[in-house]
């Protein structure tokens, strides 16, 4: 008897569990009978071009499943973009690549390559980049890569020519035309007219100027700050208090020091023919045609006791000593020395200051160019006619005459072997340092500057 009861609640177990999955079967089956049913009136809406409608029905469609259907999506994506719903087809991918569901015969990194070709239409960079960077780091497929290393190095020139125009330092760049010297920001745009006589670079929201023999310190407001009693054939190497001045009696340097206490501008005695910009408590001095290493008031430092060096290397703002480091010659060429005097490297050939501490300097090896770390190594070989410190992941190289920029970034496979590799072909017959991703360069119109794509 016992033996017949579970024989029979076994059977009756055994129905239900049936009955119940066989309920369940026929209810999906309805879902998804009755999704088939409103996305074919979907479709008939479109072949009749009832776009509205079409949409309409494709969304009831799609909200049939608790979860999307990915094909769906996709189609109707495809019905935004052909009635030029940019917004609603984005919206679309952008949601399947949220859900990390890509339509049947498509992968994430295919869903991006769309959501790409649709900001190339509308030459959306700055979307552009953020797009490519994510999709790679997302799905690592290489065409989303190389598309975005392409985009990264895209650059746009500024509409403004100038026949000399500066690396921009704290958020201001020098530029002349004719005989005048003005200021533009730190994208490249004018923001003081060329219509000084001199100009020395803006160090913490001051410059010094001079025109028609007056010369001042003013703000970037252009309020004066100081005038001083005399002015000077050259003036230069500004550093926020100090800066070097040629008197028109003379043919060297003397330092002159802004007090800003008592609105006076002071002249040192001793005579250079060169007085670089103090940096890092060191300046750079030239007399009787030899170079020595001086604190700010003109005394030796531990590097030297005197003017005793063939020379030393100094970039066209007056640095020599960038992030402890500094480029010496004795006689047999250039040594690369930290705050010690200790040697890190060298012999080089020549040599250029570094332009900022965690960047890399031009050093050179007979004719060729190369670029070397603060450490000593050799990031980039001798392989170029010429080279400039750089602070960025770019570096302007001279190859064939002409100036363009390199890769110095290190990149993930299988791009790693991206470091050294040409970006922006040589087309300049000048090119200078990034800073922020704008640069000055010069080709046969004069000089003007470039800005890479900026984003976040």
């Amino acid at each position: 008897m016992n033996k017949s009861i579970k024989i029979l609640t076994f059977l009756l177990c055994t129905a239900l569990v049936t009955f119940t999955w066989n309920l369940f079967l026929t209810a999906d089956a309805r879902l998804i009978f009755e999704q088939n049913s409103i996305m074919s009136r979907a479709r008939d809406y479109l072949n009749h071009g009832l776009y509205t409608q079409a949409i309409a029905s494709f969304n009831e469609a799609i909200a049939v499943t608790e979860i999307p259907n990915p094909d769906y999506l996709y189609e109707l994506a495809e019905v935004y973009y052909e009635i030029g719903d940019r917004n609603n087809y984005r919206s679309v991918l952008q949601r399947l690549i949220y859900n990390q569901t890509p339509p049947n015969g498509q992968s994430l990194a295919d869903l991006y390559l769309n959501l790409y070709y649709l900001d190339k239409d509308i030459a959306n960079v700055q979307n552009i980049i953020l797009l490519l960077n994510n999709g790679w780091t997302h799905t690592e497929d290489t065409r989303l890569l190389e598309l975005y290393v392409n985009y990264r190095y895209a650059f746009v020139p500024r509409t403004a020519t100038f026949d000399y125009a500066s690396i921009i330092l704290n958020n201001a760049g020098r530029v002349r035309q004719g005989d005048k010297w003005g200021f533009v920001n730190s994208i490249g745009q004018i923001v003081i007219s060329p219509s000084f006589d001199y100009v020395t670079n803006f160090i913490g929201g001051y410059v010094v100027v001079q025109n028609d023999g007056v010369l001042e310190i003013i703000n970037n407001f252009r309020e004066r700050q100081s005038v001083a009693s005399f002015y000077g054939s050259d003036i230069k190497n500004f550093d926020g208090a100090n800066f070097a001045i040629r008197l028109p009696s003379s043919n060297n340097y003397v330092q002159a020091t802004w007090i800003p206490d008592n609105f006076s501008i002071d002249l040192g005695i001793a005579e250079y023919q060169f007085i670089g910009r103090p940096l890092g408590g060191v300046r750079i001095t030239k007399q009787n045609n030899l170079w020595g290493i001086e604190d700010r008031s003109g005394r030796p430092v531990n590097l030297t006791s005197e003017h005793i060096y063939q020379s030393i290397a100094v970039d066209s703002d007056g640095r020599s000593f960038v992030g402890g480091r500094i480029f010496v010659n004795q006689g047999i060429g250039y040594y690369m020395w930290g705050i010690e005097g200790e040697i890190i490297a060298g012999p080089f050939t020549n040599a250029k200051p570094f332009f900022e501490e965690n960047g890399l300097a031009a050093v050179s090896n007979g004719e060729a160019w190369g670029l070397v770390d603060r450490m000593g190594n050799m990031v980039i070989d001798f392989i170029y006619e010429d080279a400039q410190s750089t602070g960025t992941n770019l570096a302007p190289v001279k190859q064939n005459g002409l100036w363009g920029y390199i890769s110095v970034n290190s990149y993930p496979h299988p791009l790693e072997d991206f470091v050294g590799k040409i970006v922006i072909e040589p087309q300049f017959l000048n090119a200078m340092p990034l800073q922020n991703g704008v640069g000055p360069v010069e080709n046969y119109a004069g000089w003007f500057y470039i800005m890479m794509p900026r984003y976040n």
